[in-house]
């Protein structure tokens, strides 16, 4: 069976479920990832055009994240009969109107999510946070609706860690973000602030790039126990040796679909400390690890940098709840 694969095909969540189906099913890649203005439009529309074509060859359409690219191909198969899945997980359920952030508000783009949405048979929020969301914003019946949590393979970051023991020196934050939008709602700024009210420790940015890698080097031109690692980075080469020499991994988002960075630092154990928004409360352990205010922050990072190795063991222990086994028993379920 052929399943037309629809998603930004090079991100690491994309990459899990291409492993996984491609060992049952032959995939027909089609990556989503459009870049802007008139570059864009044109992709989209070579986009739109392979993905017809392979549309006739496949049984099913998988989408990972409603937007522009998914539209047409899913409407084109309602008609056609063929099973639609939907990821959802990002900015096609994010909504910050005062921010004017998310697909809603952006007529065109919330109208191809909207529908997307509307004709899939299955879909498939990484998170309980992610399916309030959804529901929240468009009306669908909730038995079309199943969570299934995002993964990450452990025995890689476990692994890891037990062939390069690092000196744990860093308190961590990792984003790819690229917007000055989304540098607020990842919680950049906060994370800069934290760094100058915490001059004892080093901190650590990595990932950034665009209009988001300047304003931190704005924010932070001052601070001296601040450094900031552009992107894009690659797991392999860059960021698990980052994981393994953080103390701490802090995830100040504002917003949050799921989390993905926080799980990896734990494999690697590392103790992430969260804010109180989206999904992030369902990734940590328990509640311990949530700062609602700055002065619960500050403690919780004196509480937690020296923390023992029974305790980063816990954290890799709780990382196993989103493994990539879990996800793979549940996702070929549906075929």
């Amino acid at each position: 069976m052929k399943i037309l694969f629809i998603g930004p095909i090079f991100s690491t969540f994309t990459k899990i479920d291409i492993k996984i189906l491609s060992e049952k099913f032959s995939l027909l890649l089609e990556n989503s990832s459009l870049g802007k203005s008139l570059k864009g439009i044109l992709n989209l529309f070579f986009v739109y055009a392979r993905s017809v074509l392979k549309l006739f060859q496949s049984k099913i359409i998988y989408c990972w994240f409603a937007d522009y690219s998914t539209f047409i191909p899913v409407l084109l198969g309602k008609l056609l009969g063929k099973r639609i899945f939907v990821v959802a997980g990002g900015f096609d359920v994010c909504y910050k109107p005062e921010l004017n952030y998310g697909a809603k508000a952006k007529a065109v783009r919330w109208f191809c999510v909207k529908n997307t949405f509307k004709l899939a048979d299955k879909i498939l929020p990484v998170s309980d946070y992610a399916k309030e969301q959804l529901l929240s914003l468009i009306k669908i019946k909730e038995n079309r609706v199943d969570v299934l949590y995002n993964a990450i393979e452990c025995e890689n970051f476990f692994k890891y860690l037990k062939e390069n023991k690092k000196y744990r020196e860093l308190i961590l934050t990792v984003s790819g973000t690229y917007s000055s939008i989304e540098y607020k709602i990842k919680g950049i700024d906060k994370f800069i602030e934290t760094a100058r009210l915490l001059p004892r420790y080093q901190f650590v940015v990595a990932g950034l790039k665009g209009s988001a890698l300047s304003d931190a080097k704005t924010q932070g031109s001052d601070i001296e126990n601040l450094t900031i690692i552009p992107g894009p980075l690659s797991i392999e080469k860059n960021l698990l040796d980052l994981y393994c020499r953080s103390s701490i991994y802090l995830q100040l988002s504002i917003d949050e679909s799921f989390g993905m960075a926080v799980v990896e630092a734990m494999a690697c154990g590392s103790i992430p400390i969260v804010s109180q928004f989206g999904a992030l409360p369902e990734i940590v352990p328990n509640n311990d690890f949530i700062a609602s205010t700055q002065e619960e922050l500050l403690l919780l990072i004196e509480k937690y940098f020296n923390s023992d190795e029974k305790l980063r063991e816990e954290m890799q222990e709780h990382s196993k709840k989103f493994d990539i086994s879990h996800r793979k028993r549940k996702l070929l379920s549906y075929f």
